[in-house]
């Protein structure tokens, strides 16, 4: 009785486990920015970096932010932190750079959190501070004078996990296992 007790917590807590920091295959594919196709265990699944937001491939940089992404992951061995099985907070390459902090520095995405009051007096907050600078020396998109950020694209029409889903289904036909 003791052992099937033993099997049962494990079987149930090994999920847990394996999504707070899994070591997968490869980047397969980049769909934008921020999110990308890992293939892990054999399977397809597309995630979404949800620390940072990069521009949406229409607006100004956001092809610019692809090909950062393409550069840094694609076709690399990563670590990704997940959150659940679509989201990560993070993407590490074998060298150890992080694609949020990647993007952040290269003026290539926002901190979402940066934006928010409560927030925008936290100066101690590192990823913030990197965007900071990458606007005051003008990097990437901060070269406007005004970048529009991407979640204002979606201000009052669709929640942006609608946009996320039909962009997955539309761009990946099922693939994502």
């Amino acid at each position: 009785m003791r052992q099937l007790l033993i099997i049962i917590l494990l079987t149930l807590l090994t999920p847990f486990f394996a999504m707070a920091c899994e070591k997968c295959d490869i980047v397969i594919d980049v769909i934008d920015g921020d999110t990308v196709v890992i293939q892990c265990e054999g399977k397809a699944r597309q995630v979404h970096l949800v620390s940072v937001d990069a521009p949406q491939l229409e607006q100004p940089y956001g092809k610019q932010a692809k090909a950062f992404t393409e550069k840094m992951v694609k076709n690399h061995v990563v670590t990704a932190r997940y959150i659940d099985n679509s989201r990560v907070s993070d993407i590490v390459n074998a060298n150890g750079q992080s694609l949020k902090w990647g993007l952040i520095r290269a003026g290539l995405a926002w901190y979402p959190d940066n934006h928010q009051e409560a927030t925008l007096r936290n100066v101690s907050d590192k990823v913030g501070k990197f965007e900071r600078k990458a606007r005051r020396a003008r990097k990437g998109l901060w070269a406007q004078d005004n970048p529009q950020p991407p979640w204002e694209l979606h201000n009052g029409t669709e929640a942006l996990s609608r946009v996320m889903t039909a962009m997955r289904n539309m761009r990946l036909g099922g693939i994502v296992g």
